[in-house]
Order: C-alpha cells, then sequence, then structure tokens
C-alpha cells in the first residue's frame, strides 16, 4: 500500500471513532462530538475538494472548462460551510451527498481521467466509506 492510500485510509479514522465515541458517549458531551465530526467533515470535504486545484492549474482546456473546474473546486467547501449553519439535523445527509456528488463531479468534469487507476480507486473507497459514516451517525443522532 502507498503512503498516499495509508495517509487516505487514516484520514477516515475520525469518521470511524467519533461516531463510536457519540454511541458510547466516552470522554466528551454527545454535542462536542457531534460539532467536532460535522467540522472535520466539512474541512475534510474542503481538502478533496482542493486537490482538484493543482488539476486545474495543469489543465490545458479551454477557459470555458477550466471556469467549471474552478467553480467546482470552491463550490464544495462553500455549500458545506453553508450547511453546518444552515441544515441543523440535516447536516451528515446533506455532507454526504456532497461527498458522493463531488466525486461524481470529477468524473462529470474529465478530472478522474488525469488521476491514476489506484488514486480513482482510493477516491471511491474514501467517498463512499465517508458516505456510509455520516448516513450511520445520522441514523444514530
Amino acid at each position: 500500500m502507498s503512503r498516499l492510500s495509508v495517509l487516505g485510509y487514516a484520514g477516515l479514522i475520525p469518521f470511524i471513532t467519533l461516531p463510536l465515541l457519540y454511541h458510547w458517549q466516552l470522554w466528551l458531551s454527545a454535542a462536542d462530538i457531534l460539532q467536532l465530526y460535522q467540522l472535520y467533515s466539512a474541512l475534510i470535504l474542503g481538502f478533496m475538494a482542493g486537490v482538484l486545484w493543482p488539476v486545474l492549474h495543469s489543465n490545458t482546456a479551454p477557459a470555458a472548462k477550466t471556469d467549471r473546474l474552478a467553480i467546482a473546486a470552491v463550490s464544495f467547501p462553500v455549500l458545506s460551510f453553508i450547511a453546518l449553519f444552515t441544515s441543523g439535523d440535516y447536516f451528515l445527509p446533506a455532507q454526504a451527498c456532497l461527498f458522493v456528488l463531488l466525486r461524481l463531479s470529477e468524473y462529470r468534469l474529465g478530472i478522474n481521467r488525469q488521476y491514476s487507476t489506484g488514486y480513482r480507486a482510493l477516491r471511491n473507497n474514501l467517498t463512499l466509506g465517508v458516505s456510509i459514516s455520516h448516513l450511520l451517525f445520522y441514523c444514530w443522532y
């Protein structure tokens, strides 16, 4: 397993441990654990959208396509931030949708073709793991 994969999967640790801590009510209050999870989720969505920037920068596509890539790279963290303050009880499923939409946007905008096969698989696995975590946490919440 590459270092990139190890780091990617290590990023799932809070998505696994925080819902378990919430369920078992260990160390922190349920409200604190939920807030940590939500903040971490928004941060990671921003990070995952942020990897679009190097693709955008190295892209030799026409300006119209480059503009769409830039809008995609910025819109996901902004939508996540807005959802954090406006979605209340529905933040977790909304955030799960944003993770899936980000991945689908990578396909739609052709970014996925610029990723190696291993990185595409990593992105798919991370998106699936994070989305399932959000939905399970929502069911527990």
